[in-house]
């Protein structure tokens, strides 16, 4: 039996589907692996850092913010020191488990301000 040219454009149709398919599950596969990885990595660094949060009600202006900034970045392993003057809040990332959260409210005590650990 010969086929006709309807059945081979229906093979060929057919085969270019199931090709596609196929690349497009790899494809899939493969974004998804590169997703976990960097999920994977992202953890990773999150559990070597600490969030340190102190409650500071005395600071008030730019310059508290600075000398508060210049005292807690002295501290090893300080990755970032964000101080929020309308919360009266100081954030802070560590990256060393050497420093600890005590440490850095010492620092804060030390530059001349009343604080409490929080959170």
């Amino acid at each position: 039996m010969e086929k006709t040219k309807t059945q081979i454009k229906k093979g060929i149709i057919l085969k270019a589907i199931i090709i596609l398919l196929f690349f497009s599950s790899f494809n899939f596969i493969y974004s998804t692996s590169i997703y976990n990885y960097k999920q994977m990595t992202l953890t990773q660094t999150e559990l070597s850092q600490k969030i340190v949060k102190i409650k500071c009600t005395e600071m008030s202006c730019s310059s508290c913010k600075k000398h508060i900034t210049n005292s807690i970045s002295k501290l090893k392993g300080i990755e970032k020191v964000d101080v929020n003057l309308e919360t009266k809040i100081i954030t802070v990332t560590v990256n060393n488990p050497n420093t600890t959260d005590q440490d850095v409210l010492n620092a804060v005590i030390e530059a001349g301000y009343e604080a409490e650990l929080i959170g």
